[in-house]
């Protein structure tokens, strides 16, 4: 299946998104049968977090519409940046659609940059759905900081932010904070979950969330005036330029919080490493991928049902914690976005090299 579906975003790409042809037979995805079978999400993060949130938003509606209406396990593999919960994957996933992975941007960050911890090919799997998410920065009231006006006030304050390493998912906001020239102390090998959790008990002061994450456990933070958020980091238009994410509106993207700190336009190496990062980390963000040798009965089966879990009337009403605002990618027009997110130019690879090992004492 090609095809793209959008939620409210034609005036993001500019037009009515479009759907591309159906190469699958809809005969032969009939032919497969998940009666009576189990089949395990594996989830290579704890629970709570983005990914966790993400599948089992999906779980019930993909039980309700593939074949057979089979019962969907959300098995949670935690640790070592979603690496070894990928491995596990590599190892034990049988090409009999039973077996599915929920990849996120840590794993495709980990897959570039820690590609020989890997045994998989990440982008040689077979695509079901890719499903961009924003991120959302927020902070302690107790830095004394109201909005992203007030930005500057950071600036030689104390930030402690912690996440699972300075080659994941975390990338988004190492880079962002730097280029903002905020000093930070990172403390690593914590998932997104309990990072929320260690946050609220004052234990970080500067901290982010994707937009399931912020829209189901952050904002109650901000309710309860325990959080501030300052700015989203933005999407990238259909020209490659940097939008307000279509979530939070009312929220400045980087770049406009950029011209805040600094009194200009971000622009230079600098600034297109860190759009390369905002690819893997935002455009592809999550994922759901069946093992390479899937036979394509098996694979269109899958991408039928999410094309219609994505049509569900039922579903739609409670998108808005798990995809709504984002164009989703069902199936073969997901594998570019991938390949995209997996490849760097050598000017982008070198700046980022560079940052890695100045800033975090990480060679690539």
């Amino acid at each position: 299946m090609d095809t793209v579906i959008s939620f409210r975003i034609a005036a993001w790409f500019g037009a009515v998104a479009v759907l591309a042809g159906l190469p699958f037979t809809e005969a032969a995805a009939q032919k497969v049968d998940f009666s009576g079978k189990r089949i395990e999400l594996i989830v290579p993060f704890p629970p709570g977090g983005g990914s966790d949130v993400y599948s089992r938003g999906l779980a019930p509606f993909l039980e309700k519409h593939l074949p057979g209406n089979p019962t969907i396990i959300i098995r949670n593999v935690p640790g070592g940046g979603s690496i070894p919960g990928a491995n596990q994957f590599h190892a034990r996933a049988k090409p009999d659609g039973l077996h599915v992975l929920v990849c996120s941007s840590s794993t495709v960050m980990n897959f570039v940059f820690q590609r020989s911890k890997f045994e998989l090919e990440l982008n040689k799997l077979q695509p079901v759905l890719l499903s961009p998410q924003g991120s959302v920065i927020y902070v302690s009231p107790a830095l004394g900081v109201k909005s992203a006006k007030d930005i500057a006030k950071l600036k030689g304050q104390a930030l402690t932010f912690g996440g699972g390493g300075p080659t994941g998912a975390e990338m988004r906001m190492t880079t962002t904070l730097d280029l903002l020239g905020l000093n930070v102390k990172y403390v690593w090998g914590i998932a997104r979950g309990p990072v929320r959790l260690a946050f609220e008990r004052g234990e970080f002061n500067i901290n982010y969330d994707t937009t399931p994450g912020y829209l189901k456990n952050a904002s109650q933070l901000v309710k309860a005036g325990k959080a501030v958020p300052l700015f989203a980091l933005g999407v990238l238009d259909d020209k490659g330029s940097l939008v307000r994410d279509p979530n939070f509106k009312d929220l400045p993207s980087f770049a406009e919080v950029y011209e805040i700190m600094h009194g200009k336009k971000p622009s230079g190496p600098a600034y297109e490493a860190w759009k390369a990062i905002l690819q893997m980390g935002v455009m592809a963000n999550k994922s759901l991928l069946l093992p390479a040798a899937t036979p394509n009965p098996i694979v269109d089966a899958w991408r039928t049902a999410v094309q219609k879990t994505l049509d569900d009337p039922e579903f739609e009403a409670k998108a808005s914690s798990i995809i709504e605002g984002y164009p989703q990618f069902i199936g073969e027009a997901a594998r570019p976005i991938m390949k995209d997110a997996t490849t760097l130019s050598p000017e982008t690879w070198e700046w980022i090299k560079n940052f890695l090992k100045t800033k975090h004492d990480v060679t690539l």
